[in-house]
């Protein structure tokens, strides 16, 4: 009986090695690079070997521009390349949604796909920091201190705030685990209503309207779907506290911009923090860049320096459930 075969980027393999070879099922590892495709020694692979039924997109596929001179080219011709070989059955990605387009792809072509929950400690943290650097006021400070100006000015403290968390799974109920030891009291949101112990108390997105006002952070974590896509509009944010924060760490269509600017604008939210945008890279020439109500980053709430490990063990989890027949906890 010939081994299964697994298709890993080479720039990953040296460091998941040993744990494959740990494996209790036999493998044989194809590795892909911008090269070609080769054994895991570096002697090339002949077309009629090529088979491989499992592949793997590691976080270094995203991460990875040398080959293409583009961030994530990598990761575009490693999915043409496993579509190519026509036997992948199924794929485990490192991201926690699946609307990139090569995900996509993938998907349509009926082969099975795992995201993963690698990058959600990140995110958690992320929301946590950015949160703390708008409300105690970090960029004032560092003006301060670039000025050598003694400036003893309060701040405002989460501790007694009160966080709503709108898509409230995996992400929020790390968000949640981080902002209640500090005294935040969180909602959470759902489609349906269910009890979820990582917060003080859940709502249907249908609730919104009523917790909406009292709260002083919404975090917009939900998926991009249907339903989701605008659903930050004029009417949400009219309903947002004056002073209150919004934070996008979901995707950029989730907040329609037009709206979001004019609420900066006009009755609130006081701040918006937005990781996310409807195109990516965002324009040099947007006005988001340059808006006072703004803080942004570059699409990176997910990758904090413990993603590759967690991702790592997210794939070896997921592998040996596929090769047992088991359950897939994270197939979409």
């Amino acid at each position: 009986m010939s081994k299964r075969q697994v298709l890993i980027p080479l720039m990953a393999y040296d460091r998941i090695q040993s744990r494959l070879e740990a494996s209790p099922s036999e493998l044989d590892v194809v590795c892909w690079s911008s090269s070609g495709i080769t054994w895991p020694d570096g002697s090339q692979v002949a077309a009629p070997d090529y088979q491989p039924e499992i592949a793997w997109i590691p976080i270094d596929l995203l991460l990875s521009e040398k080959s293409t001179g583009m961030p994530g080219g990598d990761f575009v011709s490693f999915v043409d390349s496993l579509l190519e070989s026509g036997t992948v059955q199924w794929v485990q990605s490192c991201l926690a949604g699946a609307d990139a387009p090569p995900l996509q792809k993938i998907l349509s072509s009926g082969i099975r796909l795992s995201n993963s929950d690698s990058p959600n400690a990140g995110v958690a943290e992320y929301v946590v920091a950015a949160v703390m650097n708008v409300v105690h006021g970090w960029p004032q400070r560092n003006d301060h201190q670039r000025q050598a100006r003694w400036v003893q000015k309060g701040w405002t403290e989460i501790n007694g705030g009160t966080w709503l968390i709108v898509g409230f799974g995996s992400i929020g109920g790390e968000i949640a685990k981080r902002a209640q030891p500090f005294g935040v009291e969180i909602i959470g949101a759902r489609r349906t209503k269910v009890e979820d112990p990582r917060a003080d108390r859940m709502v249907t997105m249908n609730d919104l309207a009523d917790v909406l006002p009292s709260a002083d952070v919404v975090v917009v974590a939900c998926p991009l779907t249907d339903e989701t896509r605008g659903l930050i509009d004029k009417d949400f944010l009219k309903q947002m506290k004056a002073s209150s924060i919004l934070v996008n760490i979901s995707r950029g269509p989730v907040v329609n911009t037009d709206d979001l600017l004019e609420a900066l604008d006009s009755t609130g939210p006081e701040r918006a923090i937005l990781d996310v945008f409807e195109t990516e890279p965002l324009d040099t020439a947007s006005s988001l860049w340059s808006h006072p109500g703004l803080t942004l980053t570059s699409h990176l709430a997910g990758a904090g320096s413990g993603i590759m490990r967690r991702g790592d063990d997210v794939f070896i989890e997921q592998l040996n459930a596929y090769l047992e027949g088991r359950e897939l906890r994270l197939e979409i």
